[in-house]
């Protein structure tokens, strides 16, 4: 079991890592996009078209995948006053609750994001001002969803293992 864990760190750190990289990727080419309109409206008096919805797009994924990448840090919000007063196996058994509500919460999240994704790709729906498939933008909630489901499962067998998440540091390489 203690190898399977060390394995499943070990791919969540790497899977973590790349989504890092599309989550600074992403909310920089959003600022970029934002900062040309806003240039391009102020000062030369047009305004493109396309600006607006692709900034949205680039958020939302941006905000996904650094979801994603706050479940694999810890760094989520929470109200764990009550589980910090909490000593040994209640805590304990505190926290695996908390992650199995996690979980469930998360599985919701994939399940209905895979089929608006779905239906958004067969329906043929694409972006209002540029030829990308709207399902491009639902894309990233079974994407995250499955990432987080990923991590939340990785830390569930760390909790039960150990009896403890493992220290992860909160990527500052970007």
């Amino acid at each position: 079991m203690e190898r399977l864990i060390k394995q499943m760190q070990s791919l969540e750190d790497k899977l973590n890592y790349y989504t890092s990289i599309v989550t600074c990727t992403t909310f920089a080419l959003m600022s970029i996009v934002v900062v040309i309109q806003v240039i391009a409206r102020s000062f030369l008096g047009f305004s493109f078209q396309w600006a607006e919805e692709m900034g949205r797009y680039f958020f939302i994924w941006s905000t996904m995948t650094a979801a994603a990448c706050a479940t694999h840090s810890h760094v989520h919000i929470g109200v764990d006053v009550l589980v910090s007063y909490l000593r040994g196996g209640i805590q304990r058994t505190a926290k695996i609750v908390a992650q199995l509500l996690l979980l469930f919460a998360v599985a919701v999240l994939t399940i209905y994001g895979s089929e608006q994704t779905a239906n958004a790709f067969s329906s043929g729906q694409t972006a209002t001002s540029f030829p990308v498939s709207a399902g491009v933008l639902y894309l990233s909630i079974p994407v995250s969803g499955a990432l987080m489901l990923f991590y939340g499962l990785t830390q569930l067998l760390e909790l039960v293992h150990f009896g403890k998440y493992r220290d992860v540091e909160v990527a500052s390489d970007f």
